[in-house]
């Protein structure tokens, strides 16, 4: 089952992608609202069309890299695009990590606390022990638990998308028809789809499988397929309540309360929890897969499982005194500050040098 095309290809990285972007990309649904949806029904159209688009060329290229030079750590793939150049990437790479960790951490918290009136504090103590828990079990457990996580909200949706064409579909189509188109949506779409795809290396040990030009392709094109559904489908539900959704704080929230029954609300919020718990759960296995090549390198074995859960720890608790900013403003400042420096650390490099390296097919 394991070493299946199926799982290989299709089921491991497109899990991988979509449950590291889900917290900080989608979690609260105030990400697709900001770069998506407030730029009209028919503009936020175009702004996903350029999300998947550019997801899929930086998905492609990086995984074709990481299997032609054998770097599924972000170090050794950086310093094969990057050369020594790669360290400026690391430190960018671990300002976005706190900044995605403290939206998924402040967002969980936030979510959970609202909706089963409990402290916020518990939802992020929640947060914390799965993020310390999954780092100490390994990337193994991670990715199954990933694929789970993913099975479980493309459920959620289907329901939802039933629920949202029985009830109101009427609505969504006279904001498709009557909602003039907005400028501004391509640019709004390539801030938004390179501020997450910038995380790419650090999520390149779901690449570890592949093993053909045709393989990397697939996965590449597959896990930007599905990483955009669920954007499509906040979008289309966004509509029902445009334009009052777009000064809404948490308007995934606001939207199923608004769309769809109770039940399903406490199902949505519950998967969603454990999906942005799983957005830290990956970037971390990013950062740990990066110290234990450094770690083999230098002393011959990795480091263990109690030195994992250590690192998750400290990141997490870092990530959570970031969180005070606020969720808005963690995400409007997250988002600006990745998308610039992603653009010159990584986009630009990976679509130039990067694309001449897959080109030329073969190791220097």
């Amino acid at each position: 089952m394991a070493d299946s095309y199926l799982f290989r290809v299709i089921a491991i990285p497109a899990a991988v992608f979509l449950s590291v972007i889900f917290g900080a990309s989608y979690g609260s649904g105030r990400e697709v609202v900001e770069f998506v949806s407030s730029n009209g029904p028919r503009a936020g159209l175009v702004a996903l069309c350029t999300v998947a688009l550019t997801h899929a060329v930086l998905l492609v290229l990086s995984f074709e890299i990481a299997r032609l030079y054998r770097s599924y750590d972000y170090q050794s793939f950086c310093k094969v695009l990057l050369g020594p150049g790669w360290i400026v990437y690391e430190i960018v790479i671990l300002c976005g990590m706190l900044i995605a960790l403290s939206i998924t951490t402040t967002v969980g918290g936030t979510v959970l606390g609202d909706h089963f009136s409990i402290a916020n504090w518990v939802g992020g103590l929640l947060i914390f022990l799965f993020v310390v828990v999954f780092s100490y079990w390994g990337r193994e457990t991670i990715e199954k638990s990933m694929m789970l996580s993913i099975v479980a909200l493309f459920c959620v949706l289907a329901v939802l998308v039933v629920q949202l064409f029985s009830g109101h579909a009427n609505t969504v189509a006279n904001a498709f028809a009557t909602e003039p188109y907005q400028a501004g949506a391509v640019m709004n779409g390539l801030k938004y789809a390179i501020g997450g795809g910038g995380y790419i290396p650090i999520l390149l040990y779901c690449a570890i499988g592949l093993r053909t030009r045709a393989e990397a392709v697939t996965a590449g094109i597959v896990a930007a397929f599905f990483a955009i559904i669920p954007a499509t489908i906040f979008h289309f539900a966004f509509m029902a309540g445009y334009p009052e959704v777009i000064d809404q704080s948490l308007p995934a929230y606001w939207m199923f309360g608004f769309v769809s029954t109770p039940l399903l609300l406490n199902v949505y919020v519950v998967v969603m929890f454990v999906l942005v718990a799983q957005t830290g759960i990956g970037l971390l296995q990013g950062l740990i897969e990066r110290i234990d090549h450094w770690k083999v390198v230098h002393s011959g074995k990795e480091l263990a499982a109690s030195g994992h859960a250590g690192i998750a720890a400290l990141a997490i608790i870092v990530s959570m005194a970031l969180g005070s900013m606020g969720i808005v403003a963690l995400i409007l400042r997250g988002y600006t500050i990745m998308f610039m420096s992603f653009i010159v650390v990584f986009v630009m490099p990976l679509i130039s040098y990067g694309l001449y390296l897959v080109v030329r097919g073969r190791r220097t």
